[in-house]
């Protein structure tokens, strides 16, 4: 298992999901890659390790595009290639475990800014990079959602979007200079689990709790104290400790042959649930959940 960089608390989530599956299918399990999050460097994790002739190869594309290549050295070694996360070209891989369809996250996501602000507002958008193709499709479609849907027709939006790098201080550096730059903001979103928070507390330590707010993506853990205290009243995410299990449970049932990826073939993950293989191979997990004052208690990941 690749994730994007190690160290973020999202993927060593997700780690203990994959390590979870290996044990429940008796097979070997490793945790690969580099602590800097930067492509060349996923790049060469995956490079070094086709040689080592993995039956599978289970990634978060830190850049879809860029790690292609290499994915594609690896299909072509006979190693299954499975993304969960965020996703690669389609012809790098064999599968994608999508955690959540665009179009669902981006209507969970603005469903938690207006949990936040019922009255609506302005918003304004932090991603991880223009090339995380997960991030840019989510923006994308919250903005189309808020043009061109009466659910979010009380929302606007700032139409650049800004960029962190899954960085914790430079989000709250952002986040800081949105406040600031734009007195009518209401909600900063970010899919990216590391900037939702980030900018949650840039939003305290600049005095405008209760008045801005932000919202997106997060380990529950990561906002408790947020939303038990009244400064953010929803985050939400999925279950990612699942979310790696699934994948797992996929890369392995590609390498033993018991799937081809081929649409319209069911993924039996146990007591993880039972999923169907769409077109280009992408596999919908779909279970959002949104953390509220109400619920928050209830999830230790």
């Amino acid at each position: 298992m690749a994730p994007k960089f190690t160290g973020l608390a999202y993927f060593e989530v997700a780690r203990v999901g994959g390590e979870q599956a290996a044990e429940d299918l008796e097979i070997d399990f490793e945790y690969i890659g580099s602590d800097k999050a930067e492509a060349t460097e996923q790049i060469a994790t995956l490079t070094n390790a086709i040689p080592q002739n993995p039956d599978a190869l289970v990634v978060s594309a830190i850049d879809g595009d860029a790690v292609a290549p290499s994915l594609k050295k690896a299909r072509e070694a006979g190693i299954k290639v499975v993304t969960y996360d965020a996703d690669a070209a389609v012809d790098a891989r064999d599968l994608f475990i999508n955690q959540l369809s665009y179009e669902l996250a981006a209507e969970t996501m603005l469903d938690a800014a207006l949990l936040n602000s019922p009255d609506g507002g302005q918003v304004a958008f932090i991603s991880a990079s223009p090339t995380a193709p997960n991030h840019t499709a989510h923006v994308k479609i919250m903005k189309e959602l808020i043009d061109s849907d009466e659910r979010y027709s009380s929302l606007s939006y700032i139409d650049t979007v800004q960029f962190a790098g899954d960085d914790v201080t430079k989000s709250q550096e952002i986040a800081l200079n949105l406040i600031q730059a734009n007195p009518d903001l209401k909600v900063i979103i970010s899919s990216s689990a590391v900037s939702a928070p980030a900018a949650q507390q840039a939003i305290i330590n600049a005095g405008k709790t209760g008045q801005v707010f932000a919202t997106g993506f997060a380990l529950p853990s990561s906002v408790r104290d947020f939303i038990e205290s009244g400064a953010s009243k929803a985050f939400a995410l999925w279950d990612p400790a699942e979310l790696g299990y699934v994948a797992t449970v996929a890369a392995y049932q590609l390498a033993t042959g018991e799937i081809t990826a081929e649409e319209g073939q069911e993924i039996d993950a146990g007591d993880a649930g039972t999923y169907l293989v769409g077109k280009d191979g992408e596999v919908l997990y779909d279970k959002p959940l949104m953390f509220t004052p109400e619920n928050i208690a209830d999830y230790d990941f």
